[in-house]
């Protein structure tokens, strides 16, 4: 496994959770922010900004590592933050709005397949997370079978099968696997993952402006379920707009931006994960009791501090310390089932 880490990668994760926090807090429809919303209504692009970063993130952690190790560490860094922001939804939407949610669909977005079993997540934003989910698992299975290190292959067929879903929207049950629509930007991060490790080559950038073009096209298709009647300056845009985040993280891949580590940037890239997963439902229901005392602008000030305080305590006091004791436990449940030790980094 590559040892470098990419504080670039922190604060890009940083700015599109921030991104998305802005898209859901400055609505023209539910707050009233006309001017300021002709900007933020685009902020709903770093959810495919974190779908090109996981591609890029999740390949470069299943190298080298087997099956178990992979799933070890995917489980540490996805589901203890999610119990904590589940907890804090529930308690929080439940106190300020009187709602109430069942047990068995706390316990079912609990694990993630709630969407299998038809039980409603408990956030709006917790789709993202199953779009993970699914590719998490193509990931896992690719390196069970052990044939992950044969990117080139498993890559091309993934393209093909999005080109082909893109133009006749088959195989029909390609979403149960992996998304469809969302395809091309984790593709993008691999190819990047790819490229970085390899180099480029007719390969790789065949790949990348395949994956970007897909990519753009989908922006475009998809921009009227972000913004509402989007012209079509707005939805070709939006595809502009990720090509900037594309050259960016290309330039990263390829060296031509490191950034120095700083501790700051850690920190922020941390608190990515819990701030996505609190603002929204437990954002809005905040606001909206706020402005019933102070404006909509004190709202969302004060709601957005404090979504960042509540995102550093769950990294703080859940994230981190529960991810490390998975991981203990991970590395050493093989030895207590099979009596020998299995030296596995679940990092």
């Amino acid at each position: 496994m590559n040892g470098r880490r990419f504080y670039e990668l922190d604060l890009l994760r940083f700015l599109a959770a921030f991104a998305v926090v802005l898209y859901h807090f400055t609505s023209p429809e539910r707050y009233g922010f006309a001017y300021l919303a002709e900007f933020t209504k685009f902020g709903y692009l770093g959810v495919p900004v974190f779908f090109i970063i996981s591609g890029f993130v999740i390949a470069l952690s299943a190298e080298g590592r087997s099956a178990y190790e992979f799933a070890v560490s995917r489980v540490a860094r996805l589901y203890p933050g999610l119990w904590a922001a589940i907890l804090f939804t529930v308690v929080t939407v439940g106190f300020l709005t009187g709602r109430s949610f069942g047990g068995g669909q706390i316990l079912a977005n609990a694990t993630l397949l709630n969407d299998y079993i038809g039980l409603a997540d408990i956030d709006g934003v917790y789709w993202t997370l199953h779009t993970e989910l699914k590719f998490y698992g193509c990931i896992f299975v690719l390196v069970a079978l052990g044939v992950f290190p044969y990117i080139r292959v498993w890559l091309s067929a993934w393209l093909a099968l999005s080109i082909l879903h893109l133009l006749t929207g088959q195989p029909g049950i390609m979403g149960w696997f992996i998304s469809p629509a969302w395809s091309p930007f984790f593709i993008l991060g691999v190819a990047m993952y790819h490229m970085h490790v390899h180099g480029p080559g007719r390969y790789n950038v065949s790949v990348l402006v395949i994956a970007t073009v897909l990519s753009s096209i989908r922006c475009v298709m998809v921009a009227d379920s972000f913004i509402i009647n989007p012209a079509l300056f707005e939805s070709v845009l939006t595809a502009f707009i990720i090509l900037t985040f594309v050259a960016f993280m290309l330039l990263m891949a390829v060296g031509r931006i490191e950034f120095s580590g700083q501790r700051w940037m850690v920190t922020l890239g941390a608190l990515t994960y819990p701030l996505y997963l609190i603002h929204n439902a437990a954002g809005k229901a905040l606001i909206d009791v706020l402005t019933l005392s102070v404006s909509i602008e004190t709202a969302v000030v004060l709601t957005t501090g404090g979504a960042l305080l509540v995102a550093y305590g769950i990294y703080r006091v859940v994230e981190r310390p529960f991810g490390r004791s998975i991981r203990a436990a991970g590395k050493a449940l093989p030895g207590l089932i099979f009596g020998r030790r299995f030296g596995a980094s679940a990092d």
